[in-house]
């Protein structure tokens, strides 16, 4: 069993210390996090240090790490963790919960965390540092970019496009077709119907941009 170093100790490492342990592929050896966090344990795992020690481990034989981060409202975080590993030179592996559906037909590249009963059906691409998280629905031939985080229970229909560093809500439904574009944030229980350009913020029935609304749903 192979060792991994997680980055990150808040809730959404929790789901993915769960989905590592159940799945029995790696040996977790800690965290690594804030200074502040220094010392914090969740279970048998520690925090062992901050960004600064990941050559260290590196140079000490550790070769996967798995940022255990959350969205936090934007992507850029989890990318710039993301860009640091592999310019060191890890293995950024998916961990794919054992009760999640992934079709053999489907495509997930680097660092892909695939929560506890999703589901991923044929041909779907799921682009680098996503998350498809509990009970969520990415149906046939949709398309996921790099960075984007598909919430708790949220249903992508058949053949749609998401864009990178966007957040689909929990809940929310974006029915078969449609796009949504990148840097974009679809808040919970909100339904897509039409396509969505670059950088929009969608709830209920409004979408907003900048902060000024825009146009409401028809």
């Amino acid at each position: 069993m192979e060792d991994i170093i997680l980055l990150g100790l808040g809730g959404h490492a929790h789901s993915v210390v769960d989905s590592i342990e159940q799945a029995g592929n790696y040996n977790i050896i800690g965290f690594l996090d804030t200074e502040a966090m220094q010392g914090k344990k969740f279970r048998d795992y520690t925090v062992l240090g901050t960004d600064d020690s990941l050559q260290n481990y590196y140079d000490n034989g550790v070769r996967n790490a798995f940022v255990s981060i959350g969205f936090l409202g934007h992507g850029s975080i989890r990318n710039r963790i993301y860009k640091q590993l592999k310019e060191i030179g890890y293995i950024v592996p998916d961990i794919v919960d054992k009760t999640a559906i992934v079709s053999q037909n489907a495509v997930l590249e680097d660092g892909i965390f695939v929560g506890k009963g999703a589901v991923i059906n044929a041909n779907a691409r799921i682009g680098k540092m996503c998350i498809v998280n509990t009970g969520a629905i990415v149906e046939h031939d949709c398309a996921i970019g790099a960075f984007s985080h598909v919430a708790v229970g949220s249903v992508l229909c058949g053949g749609v496009s998401v864009g990178e560093r966007t957040l689909i809500g929990a809940n929310a439904t974006i029915i078969q077709e449609k796009k949504v574009g990148n840097n974009c944030i679809v808040g919970a229980g909100t339904m897509i119907v039409r396509n969505v350009q670059d950088n929009m913020i969608l709830y209920g029935t409004t979408i907003k941009t900048k902060n000024i609304e825009v146009f409401e749903n028809e």
